[in-house]
């Protein structure tokens, strides 16, 4: 199978205030560009970015048309999820519980119009102080919310809670990432913003720390995209957003410093280099990309074009996530060889799932971070 750069390209050139001109991109071209924006769930997100640059004159009446309608359908859908935070937020202040809202559900009250309403959002992540655990349920039980989804004991976060009518679920969280030494819910609290919507008072992560959460669930978390060599352009130009509005605000020098104590420096550079070639985010890291990390991004772009390339990389990503430095820190911490750790945590493994379930993990096409943890 073999995807059309070409396709790629205008995506990226739509979601760029400085892109070139997009009046001679072809009836088919067009068509593999709709197709992978609805892939990366930008849709809505490239109606607005071309409006806010006054650029949607560019594009073919079908197509204009055809973005329009989903940032419509986008925007009516993010209002009442904007409601719908607003309800649970006030409902938790009264109760004397701090909540906060994550990723997308930050975005409906932090960014600007019309990237808010842009901006596609899957569910309401909120973040609670695990010791409120039994109020939260209290509060959500209060609101009719009831249980969908329940993680396993120890997951950062809970489980997934819903209501009939409502246009998405809530995420609840104790911690922000299955590795939270990484990016601890303690120290998100301490730096977190307060704000206050319509006498609702509730809590949103720092302007640092919305960038680590971004890097770090679209890299190592979730999918673990780095090893694996993709990419999810919504998450992508999130960032970039974040870059443009709140670059001053931002501690880069933190991010790439915390990181780098990780070993977690080539995905954060990596990163970036992508939202600065593909998306014109600024480059605000303080060192420049190493060559490895631009072939790195090269080989996105191939593997992109010809996904047939990503099977062969599947073993060797899935054990480089699941014996990455970082995680190998968080099951038997800091102390000793790395590779001591690694053959202990191989050794465990096999004797807990066998062989047979060992060359399943190898071989999944889909990455389940801490898949392999004890």
């Amino acid at each position: 199978m073999i995807r059309s750069l070409r396709a790629l390209d205008i995506v990226c050139n739509g979601l760029r205030p400085d892109g070139p001109p997009l009046n001679s991109v072809s009836d088919a071209t067009w068509q593999q560009a709709m197709a992978l924006a609805n892939d990366h769930l930008v849709g809505p997100t490239l109606h607005a970015a071309l409006a806010r640059a006054r650029r949607l004159d560019e594009l073919p009446d079908d197509v204009r048309d055809y973005l329009a309608l989903l940032y419509e359908s986008n925007a009516s859908r993010n209002a009442r999820l904007r409601q719908q935070a607003l309800e649970l937020m006030g409902a938790l202040a009264l109760a004397d519980i701090q909540g906060m809202l994550l990723k997308g559900g930050a975005t409906l009250f932090q960014d600007p119009e019309p990237e808010r309403s842009g901006r596609m959002i899957r569910d309401l992540d909120v973040l609670v102080p695990r010791q409120a655990a039994d109020r939260v349920f209290a509060v959500l039980d209060e609101l009719g919310y009831g249980i969908i989804a329940r993680y396993a004991d120890g997951h950062h976060a809970y489980g997934d809670f819903a209501r009939p009518g409502d246009p998405g679920a809530v995420d609840l969280h104790f911690e922000l990432l299955d590795t939270p030494h990484v990016l601890p819910a303690r120290d998100v609290w301490r730096r977190a913003v307060e704000i206050n919507v319509r006498n609702t008072p509730f809590f949103v992560p720092s302007p640092t720390d919305r960038v680590l959460h971004n890097v770090l669930h679209a890299q190592i978390h979730f999918l673990a995209n780095y090893y694996r060599g993709l990419f999810e352009l919504r998450q992508l130009y999130e960032f970039t957003m974040l870059a443009r509005s709140d670059g001053p605000a931002i501690d880069w020098p933190f991010i790439d410093t915390s990181l780098m104590q990780h070993r977690l420096r080539a995905p954060l550079h990596a990163y970036a280099l992508m939202a600065h070639r593909w998306l014109g985010a600024p480059w605000t890291l303080p060192e420049p990309a190493s060559p490895a990390v631009r072939r790195y991004v090269q080989h996105c772009r191939l593997q992109w074009r010809v996904p047939m390339l990503a099977p062969l990389r599947t073993p060797v990503a899935n054990i480089r996530s699941a014996f990455a430095p970082h995680r190998m820190d968080a099951i038997y911490g800091d102390h000793g060889p790395l590779l001591r750790r690694r053959l202990r945590h191989a050794a465990r493994y096999l004797r807990k799932g066998g062989a047979k379930e060992w060359i399943g993990r190898l071989l999944r096409s889909q990455a389940h971070p801490g898949g392999w943890r004890q």
